[in-house]
């Protein structure tokens, strides 16, 4: 057992045997709301005074990122060891979420009683005596030492722009931070996610305490209205008409729902919101339940992200052990229940009413529409449904206002979005830029790839657009002006290697698994369209085909219920549109990013041929024959099976991988 400097425990902190007696409970009532009640009000001033003395302790702390993105490259093990040392009062350990650099971790973040951070990136064992003797007072060891950074006031520190860069290890580590503006996500990676008062300390919850005592719910609504803030999840609807609508209902009975069903591949904004800074949402839907007299609120999570799971409820039970959440809120008349629910994995689910559906205990499939949620949504009530990024942007409105919060963006697009960056970048991660950013900046001076390298870029998930790589402003209109659709906000950039045909097939492929299989045109048209696209890729295609596949596409897109299906071929239409070259390749049987294996031919380049004989040896199938004469390596096309044995075997590079227009492809 460590033995680390920790804070005198308070007389409201409940014991073990308790929390234990609260879990058995919870396994006997049907309503998981009515437990017992140990809610005490704690002030706001008192738990930010103890999360001062947890974030800025009289001895080192040595924080690290153990967010999803970190567990994965390994910082299970290097936590454990620096748990296990024996500190002797010299540094305390504490778990903290991502960052952001995601391709940094694991990451450790040193910060010494004079408000200095050391920041280390990709830790391994090596790292640890240098983490270990900076913590200790030593001089830091440049070993994995990527930046050094200052507080502006030691002791003040409300997000990562309360800190100085003094000194540079790592060139990279600057400039994948230099153009962001982290509003959202700028507590993420620097507090605790489970201790609540770290939150209150970096100023959380005080929008909260505004909104109750000092604003009226329709104040609240005016002020979401007018900063401009869209819906983070979709198709950017405004927020403050949706308050008002649901504000506006008769029935007395109003929901707040915080949709956290992140299925885009690509893009996992709301799981490192939620793993990392899970406070922000629940403050940001407290606000909307009173802003719209609701008085039960739900998150909607995937069960994929059991972190983001465990970590939510964590603070769902520490909010409402302090007084945040359930009867009289920090002492107002305002009550509220929030409740966890797991979805069962479909992409479908992310659709809002598929996601009502489901929290009914119903298959998760769409219904036309109107009536909107807004109106009529959970058990026939008046639903309020949000994205997670959407809802961590409400406390920072409140307290800065609307005409700071509009000073960043576009007229139509204000404030900051939070992106996640994937593929063909050197720097991956999720990052928070004003919305109108150009995607030079995100590819190239964020992600760190270089304009020759990035062919395309995949927007908005498997319902997105894949759009050439090209220079335009990463803001609603301007997306949605190339075909695509801001989405949640995950960019893949996709490297000259990606064939368009392949990717656009392999989008169809995952949207026809996720089909409800209500309509007709979606559930039967997008397996139909998927085998037509793959005819392409395997060099089997008839004259005709491309029209076809156009004909299809637009097809579903007209005839599909829900957006699922609207949205579903936008990669078909969008590659069609701005590759259009490369389908009519592969309609002769060539692939010009020689990706599509049965279109690939690879040859042996006697020239720098050495008669090594290393490819013949290696060849499982005998495809490579050794012949008399002047080509006396060939391989043979028909008993080739692209295993890429040969080509990865030679040590001379002799073998080329090529795709040309076969004739024999309808043989």
């Amino acid at each position: 057992m460590s033995q680390f400097h920790t804070p005198a425990r308070r007389k409201y902190q409940v014991s073990a045997s308790v929390l234990k007696e609260i879990e058995e409970k919870k396994k006997q009532v049907e309503n998981p709301f009515k437990l017992f009640n140990y809610d005490v009000q704690i002030p706001l001033q008192s738990l930010a005074e103890e999360g001062r003395l947890s974030l800025f302790p009289k001895i080192s702390r040595i924080s690290v990122g153990m967010a999803t993105c970190g567990r994965v490259a390994g910082a299970q093990s290097i936590t454990q060891t620096l748990v296990g040392r024996d500190w002797e009062n010299q540094a305390r350990v504490v778990s903290v979420g991502c960052l952001g650099a995601c391709y940094a971790e694991p990451m450790v973040d040193i910060r010494t009683p004079e408000g200095r951070h050391y920041f280390y990136g990709r830790v391994d064992k090596q790292s640890l005596w240098s983490i270990i003797t900076t913590a200790q007072g030593a001089p830091p060891s440049a070993y994995n030492l990527w930046a050094v950074a200052q507080e502006h006031q030691i002791g003040v520190l409300r997000g990562i722009h309360d800190l100085e860069l003094i000194k540079l290890e790592n060139f990279s580590f600057q400039k994948f931070f230099n153009p962001q503006v982290r509003r959202i996500s700028g507590r993420c990676g620097l507090i605790n996610p489970q201790n609540i008062t770290e939150y209150a300390a970096m100023g959380g919850y005080q929008a909260l305490e505004r909104a109750l005592f000092k604003l009226k719910p329709s104040n609240i609504i005016d002020m979401v209205t007018a900063s401009g803030l869209r819906g983070r999840g979709g198709a950017g609807f405004s927020t403050g008409e949706k308050w008002n609508i649901t504000s506006r209902s008769p029935d007395p009975k109003r929901i707040v729902v915080a949709n956290a069903d992140e299925g885009d591949p690509g893009a996992y904004m709301d799981r490192a919101l939620l793993e990392s800074d899970p406070h922000s949402v629940l403050e940001g839907l407290i606000i909307a339940a009173y802003a719209i007299g609701a008085s039960e609120g739900y998150i909607f999570v995937r069960h994929e992200y059991p972190l983001a799971v465990q970590t939510l409820r964590n603070a769902i039970f520490s909010a409402r052990r302090v007084g945040l959440l359930g009867s009289n809120i920090m002492g107002s008349s305002f009550s509220l229940e929030i409740g966890v629910v797991e979805s069962a994995g479909a992409f479908v689910c992310g659709e809002e009413i598929s996601m009502l559906q489901v929290m009914e205990n119903k298959r998760g499939e769409p219904k036309c529409r109107p009536p909107y949620p807004a109106a009529q949504g959970l058990q026939n009530h008046p639903t309020l449904i949000n994205n997670v990024e959407t809802l961590a942007n409400i406390p920072w409105i409140l307290l800065n206002g609307v005409d700071a919060y509009r000073e960043l963006g576009t007229t139509k697009s204000p404030g900051t979005k939070i992106f996640c960056l994937a593929g063909a970048v050197e720097r991956v991660g999720f990052i928070e830029v004003p919305l109108g950013t150009d995607t030079h900046v995100l590819m190239e001076e964020i992600g760190g790839a270089s304009k020759q390298s990035v062919k395309a870029l995949h927007i908005g998930g498997p319902s997105g657009g894949i759009v050439p790589y090209s220079r335009f402003s990463l803001d609603y209109e301007s997306v949605a002006a190339t075909g695509a659709i801001m989405g949640s906000g995950g960019i893949v950039a996709l490297g000259t290697n990606s064939c368009m045909v392949d990717m656009a097939r392999h989008m169809i492929n995952f949207m026809a698994h996720e089909s409800c299989g209500k309509c007709v045109f979606c559930r039967d048209g997008l397996p139909e369209l998927e085998s037509l696209l793959l005819e392409l890729c395997i060099g089997k295609a008839k004259e005709g085909i491309l029209e076809e596949i156009e004909e299809l596409s637009k097809a579903i897109a007209d005839s599909a219920l829900c957006g699922l299906g609207q949205t579903a071929v936008n990669p078909v239409l969008t590659t069609l549109k701005n590759f259009y070259s490369e389908y009519q390749a592969h309609l002769r049987g060539c692939c010009p990013a020689v990706h599509c294996k049965p279109l690939i031919d690879l040859k042996i380049n006697l020239t720098s041929c050495r008669d090594c004989k290393a490819c013949y040896l290696v060849c499982p199938t005998g495809a490579v024959k050794m012949r008399s004469g002047q080509e006396r390596y060939v391989v043979d096309r028909q008993l080739c099976t692209k295993c890429w044995a040969c080509y990865e075997t030679c040590p001379f590079n002799c073998i080329n991988i090529t795709s040309e227009e076969f004739m024999w492809k309808n043989s």
